[in-house]
C-alpha cells in the first residue's frame, strides 16, 4: 500500500513565501501513513525536505506526535519514580561530550536515566561510544533497559529499540543529507506507558526560532521539560558563560534560570571516546571536580525531580544503590 503525498506536497513546498501549514488532523494522517511505511523513499525525501525548508508549527507537531504514539513500544520504570529521558543525536564533533556525565551525575541521585539516540555519523563521537567505554553499552531490548534501569538507573537505549519506524525516517539523513522532522520528534519522544506527569525532558535548541517552536507547542501540551541552547547540539549548558535555561512544569509554569557559574579556564578532554570516558570515570569518583556549570544544571534537574516526586508521593532515593 502507498500513499499519495502530492496533496500535501502542494501545501508545504511552495517555497519560503508560499508554503501553507497543515491542520493537526493532516499532520497526524500524513505521518501516520510515514510511520506505517506507506511512503516509498522519493516522495518520503522531498516531503522531509520541504518541512526541513518550511519548518513544522506546534500545530503540526502535535499531528506528528500523535503520529508516532503508535509506533512508540512500551517501558515500565522502577518504582514510577521521576526519570529523566536524555535525548543524544548528535554527539561531539569538536569539543568533548558530556551527555555520559551528565547522565551518570543524575542516576548517582537515584533518578532513573534513560539516554536515547542514535550514532549515524561515523565523523563525530556518540554518547554511546562513550558509555559503552565506560561499562555502560546500549541496550538491545526495551527489557533489558527496564532490568539496567531496576539495577543501575540509567539504561543508553539506541532509537531503534524504542520507535523502530522513527528510526527508519532518522535514517533518511544518510540519503538526504539534512536533518528531517524525526529529528525533532525524537526529542520529543516518551514510550508508551510513561506518565508525562513524572517524566522530565532536556531539549537541547540551536536556533531561536525553534526555541519559540517548543515553548509553543509544551504552551498547549505541558509537560516536564528543560530547554536550553546546547553545545553541539546536545542537552548540555554552555561551560565557560552565563546563560538561562528554561524550566517548563507539567502544571503549564515556565521558569528560567539563570545558570551563571562558567569557568573560562576548565579544561576539558579531547573528544576521542576513550579520552573523555576516562575522565568521565575520574569526575564520577571525584577525583576531578566537575564543572560547575553542569554541576548547576544537575542540581536544577535534581531539585525539579525531588519537586515532582513529592507533588506525587512517589519516593526518590537520595543516595544511589550503586
Amino acid at each position: 500500500m502507498t500513499f499519495d503525498v502530492r496533496p500535501y506536497l502542494k501545501e508545504i513546498a511552495r517555497g519560503e513565501h508560499g508554503a501553507r501549514h497543515l491542520s493537526r488532523e493532516q499532520a497526524r494522517t500524513l505521518f501516520a501513513a510515514v510511520f506505517s511505511g506507506e511512503v516509498p523513499d522519493l516522495p518520503l525525501g522531498a516531503l522531509l525536505v520541504a518541512f526541513r525548508v518550511k519548518g513544522e508549527t506546534a500545530e503540526e507537531l502535535a499531528g506528528m506526535v500523535d503520529a508516532l504514539a503508535p509506533h512508540v513500544r512500551p517501558m515500565q520504570l522502577p518504582a514510577r519514580r521521576p526519570a529523566v529521558f536524555i535525548p543524544s543525536y548528535n554527539g561531539a564533533r569538536k569539543l568533548a561530550n558530556l551527555v555520559p556525565l551528565l547522565g551518570l551525575l543524575l542516576a548517582r541521585e537515584g533518578i532513573s536515566v534513560v539516554v536515547h539516540g542514535t550514532a549515524q555519523e561515523p565523523t563525530r563521537v556518540s554518547t554511546f561510544e562513550i558509555l559503552a567505554q565506560l561499562g555502560e553499552p546500549a541496550v538491545a531490548t526495551i527489557a533489558e533497559a527496564e532490568e539496567r534501569l531496576e539495577r543501575r538507573d540509567l539504561a543508553p537505549v539506541p532509537v531503534e529499540v524504542l520507535s523502530p519506524d522513527l528510526g527508519r525516517v532518522l535514517a533518511a539523513r544518510l540519503a538526504i543529507g539534512v536533518r528531517n522532522s524525526g529529528h525533532t520528534l525524537a526529542k520529543l519522544l516518551l514510550p508508551n506507558g510513561v506518565d508525562a506527569a513524572l517524566a522530565c525532558r532536556l531539549i537541547a535548541v540551536t536556533h531561536p526560532e525553534f526555541l519559540k517552536l517548543m515553548r509553543e507547542y509544551f504552551t498547549a501540551a505541558p509537560a516536564n521539560v528543560f530547554l536550553m541552547r546546547g553545545v553541539e547540539g546536545e542537552p548540555i549548558v554552555r561551560l565557560h558563560a552565563p546563560q538561562p535555561i528554561e524550566e517548563i512544569r507539567a502544571e503549564g509554569q515556565l521558569v528560567t534560570h539563570l545558570i551563571g557559574e562558567g569557568e573560562a579556564g576548565y579544561l576539558l578532554p579531547s573528544r576521542d571516546a576513550q579520552s573523555t570516558a576516562q575522565w568521565t570515570r575520574d569526575v564520577v569518583q571525584g577525583k576531578i571536580a566537575p564543572p560547575a556549570a553542569l554541576a548547576r544544571e544537575v542540581a536544577l534537574i535534581v531539585e525539579h525531580c525531588r519537586r515532582v516526586a513529592s507533588a506525587h508521593r512517589q519516593p526518590l532515593k537520595l543516595v544511589s544503590s550503586k
